[in-house]
């Protein structure tokens, strides 16, 4: 048999309450002496309670009582201490701990004080059910091996309050089965069965003094209320200890009493405290409440615990390590900007194995994203207050390279444009705020970099290229209609810029077939031979190629915001092989072989007419355009590579 194998003192018994399974009784061959250590203030009824139950419900007799007594102004209670040290005091010790409140140093006072070879904290607001609670914990806490043993701990009403602790569980850790009944089973029978956990509640929590000594005890200055007890027992657990959690002793637990009785006025100052508790446990232990070991990566961190987690981003690691850099993105859309400069380079980084990670739309609390554990994160137009404090967050609780990804010059959206209304008026503000959070600052121009110059320190320029599986394989037609097809492509937002060429289109309708694609105005619909509606993104290449237009038109107001947009329209022009007239503005300038005017009736209606005089030779232009956008202008080979720079640190 294993025990007798190894030298273990213990019999196996029944465990009576899950069928076939057993439980391991080890021996008590000595009687060390326990020291329970209980802080209180004030509450005399909660007090007595706890003392008299202890004192009527313990068969192990080997124990001292050391009472802390935090400045309790209450003439009964400090009467009925007095009374107790004399009527006790064989037993039974009251010390002052005369400062402000703080659990861990209140403790760590008491454990200066105690003789026990080991130690039990327990809340004042604690009861005695069974005799054998002390025995239970003790035949767990003696074995070499073990630091740390929980009890399980019952509200007043006899449901489930304490069946240890999961790192990550609603936060940086929390108590599952909460409101189960004593007698449920729970998950795998864990409810009913010993066995270890990496946290458990110092409620009721025993621990061999040396063991809580060479963990320099509870930590004063960064826990002094909350998490006190789960970074003592990741300390023991970093010293080699086993930390265990058993069924067997059952105590009844109100629950936060004291720190439920507070004075509104200072609401503020304990929330205040509770988040700062809260990010000193994502700093100093985030890859622990990330990944407990006593917890399946597959259950969830959100709901009660012991739950799947149908999110696969959550769950679905088949490696224990990375080969690659996990990169964890966070668009503004999926159609817009979204797609071209997040969903569509992820995409094509991820297929030729250049990063792993997810796209998600969702702001992860701060305990999915160290479960997460990106290497990197990537945050589109985040601008709103609940987006700003998540990067807030996600500064503070995760290491992560951070890139902040801008396409569009947001301080100054063109009047027109569907989009402005959306954009908050103290969008500079925003933007300035939500910079501060991140590392890197990644736009789509030069003359974007430009006019954010100063908002981030480290700017990084990565241009627009057109994805591969959508855009690489496209085929149009040439004179295809009665007329020579000229077409224009856009959405609401481009209101302003189809307004410049209103008038062409009216003067044009005998000479040309019009091809709208996207919108057209109702006005324009009597001079347009095709309207064709949106469609999804993913057909969006598709439907554009197959407008067979001779001729595609690119206008542009003259504005900071189109000052600063990318070449976007005029690649997805060129490779389907479309000749180009577009407005001679900064970001239509450069090497693609396109015609630029300006953006004057005469100018418009002359290159128009120019083209259609040479039909071959304007066709000639939109096959050179076409060569040019496939050699350097497709998200692929070393345009590829810039986008991996862009996004993963140096």
């Amino acid at each position: 048999m294993h025990l007798q194998r190894a030298g273990v003192d213990a019999e196996v018994l029944p465990n009576g309450r899950v069928e076939g399974a057993v439980r391991v009784k080890y021996a008590l061959p000595e009687r060390p002496l326990v020291s329970i250590i209980i802080p209180t203030k004030n509450q005399l009824p909660m007090l007595q309670r706890c003392i008299e139950s202890i004192l009527e419900k313990t068969s192990y007799s080997n124990y001292e009582i050391i009472i802390i007594d935090n400045n309790s102004d209450d003439p009964q209670v400090q009467s009925y201490l007095e009374q107790l040290e004399l009527l006790l005091s064989d037993r039974l010790r009251v010390f002052s701990y005369p400062h402000a409140f703080n659990f861990s140093a209140i403790n760590n006072a008491a454990v200066g004080q105690a003789n026990g070879e080991y130690l039990v904290l327990l809340n004042n607001d604690t009861a005695m059910i069974q005799d054998s609670w002390l025995d239970e914990l003790l035949h767990h806490a003696m074995r070499p091996e073990v630091g740390i043993v929980g009890a399980k701990l019952l509200y007043p009403n006899g449901l489930v309050q304490h069946a240890g602790v999961v790192l990550g569980l609603r936060g940086p850790a929390d108590h599952p089965f909460i409101g189960a009944s004593l007698e449920e089973s729970g998950y795998m029978h864990r409810l009913q069965l010993d066995q270890q956990y990496s946290v458990v509640t110092a409620a009721c929590m025993m621990i061999r003094k040396s063991v809580y000594v060479q963990a320099r005890g509870m930590d004063e200055q960064d826990f002094k209320v909350s998490y006190n007890d789960v970074d003592l027992c990741l300390k023991v657990k970093a010293l080699g200890y086993s930390t265990v959690w058993t069924p067997y002793s059952v105590v009844m637990h109100e629950g936060s009493v004291s720190q439920t009785q507070i004075n509104p006025d200072k609401a503020a100052a304990k929330q205040l405290r509770f988040e700062g508790e809260q990010l000193a446990m994502y700093r100093k232990w985030r890859p622990e409440i990330g990944n407990d070991p006593a917890y399946n990566k597959n259950l969830t961190l959100s709901g009660n615990g012991f739950e799947l987690e149908h999110r696969s981003l959550l769950s679905w690691r088949p490696l224990s390590w990375k080969p690659l850099p996990v990169v964890l993105c966070h668009p503004a859309d999926q159609t817009g900007c979204g797609q071209y400069r997040i969903l569509q380079p992820f995409a094509a980084m991820q297929e030729e194995q250049k990063i792993s990670g997810a796209i998600a739309f969702e702001l992860f609390p701060a305990f999915e994203l160290a479960k997460l554990a990106p290497d990197v994160m990537v945050f589109q137009r985040q601008i709103s207050a609940q987006q700003i404090d998540f990067l807030r967050l996600s500064k503070a609780c995760t290491p992560s390279f951070k890139v902040y990804e801008l396409d569009d010059y947001l301080p100054n959206i063109p009047i027109k444009s569907a989009h402005r209304s959306h954009m908050p008026k103290d969008v500079v503000k925003s933007l300035r705020k939500a910079l501060t959070f991140v590392d890197r600052f990644t736009v789509s121009t030069d003359e974007l970099a430009s006019a954010y110059q100063g908002m981030h320190s480290v700017m990084h320029v990565v241009n627009n290229y057109l994805p591969v599986p959508l855009w690489g394989d496209l085929h149009s037609e040439r004179n295809q209609g009665k007329k020579p097809r000229v077409g224009w492509a856009g959405g609401a937002s481009h209101t302003g810029d189809l307004e410049l060429i209103e008038s062409v289109v009216k003067a044009l309708a005998s000479e040309v077939e019009w091809v709208f694609f996207g919108m057209c105005p109702d006005k324009l619909r009597p001079f347009v031979h095709e309207f064709h509606a949106g469609v999804p993104i993913g057909l969006y290449p598709a439907k554009l190629a197959s407008l067979n237009l001779d001729l595609a038109l690119a206008p542009l107001e003259q504005n900071i915001f189109n000052q600063c947009k990318s070449n976007l329209r005029l690649l997805e022009y060129g490779v389907c092989g479309f000749p180009v007239i577009c407005t001679d503005i900064a970001p239509y300038r450069g090497s693609l072989p396109v015609t630029r005017v300006k953006n004057k009736h005469k100018d418009w209606v002359e290159a128009i007419r120019s083209h259609l005089a040479d039909i071959d030779a304007s066709a000639r232009m939109g096959r050179e355009l076409k060569a040019v956008v496939l050699k350097d202008w497709m998200l692929d080979g070393a345009n590829l590579d810039k986008w991996r720079e862009a996004w993963l640190p140096n």
